[in-house]
């Protein structure tokens, strides 16, 4: 029997997910939490194989409970279980060591599924959550595309100057501006400056440096 630990702030959510686990024959939770610090008591209490893990909670939250757990040297397996799909988030918590991510909308019996894959060994990971990483990561290197005159120019972009206050920052025609600013454009992929902006504001850093 695969032991599994139920974390989630919701009572709805604790008492369907344990229903559901109670409907296989593989399965058993061996214990509920209702946030980071019980749930940690809970690992140590039970010694389950895998976490089912919400992320947003009261207090301790669900990043800080994966960071816990590695921190500490356990090697349970940890299944997040959110309705939180934005890139950003889900890197920071495969990163911090989640094994597996699925959304909360996902169909009962791939739930289970992940759950015996992370038991297993495995990393599963929900197809709308994927696509949006590979997106997010196709945008990023996108980046490695721009010359560097492109990159103060996206920079200053991004700060919200136009052509020719641009031109006069860099010393440059504004000509020369607005021909960088087209090539920025079909690099990222993105219709206009202020898409532009937006997308320089999630991926550069605040030396218009990719990742910083």
């Amino acid at each position: 029997m695969i032991r599994v630990l139920v974390v989630d702030d919701h009572e709805v959510v604790l008492t369907g997910l344990t229903a559901l686990l109670g409907c296989t024959g593989d399965l058993v939770c061996v214990g509920t939490a209702t946030d980071g610090d019980e749930a940690l008591a809970e690992v140590e209490r039970s010694s389950p194989d895998v976490v089912l893990l919400d992320l947003s909670m009261r207090g301790r939250d669900g990043l800080s409970v994966v960071r816990a757990l590695r921190d500490a040297g356990r090697d349970v397996g940890v299944l997040v279980l959110t309705s939180f799909q934005e890139p950003e988030r889900v890197l920071e918590v495969l990163q911090a060591g989640a094994d597996g991510y699925l959304l909360k909308d996902t169909q009962a019996e791939r739930i289970l599924d992940g759950v015996r894959s992370v038991a297993a060994g495995g990393a599963p990971l929900d197809p709308t959550v994927a696509r949006c990483l590979l997106g997010d990561l196709r945008q990023q290197a996108s980046t490695d595309g721009l010359t560097d005159r492109e990159r103060e120019v996206l920079e200053l972009v991004r700060q919200g100057l136009p052509n020719k206050s641009i031109a006069r920052r860099l010393h440059i025609t504004e000509r020369t501006v607005k021909a960088h600013v087209t090539n920025i454009l079909q690099r990222l992929g993105v219709s206009d400056r202020t898409q532009a902006a937006l997308w320089a504001e999630r991926h550069l850093g605040p030396e218009g440096v990719p990742g910083a």
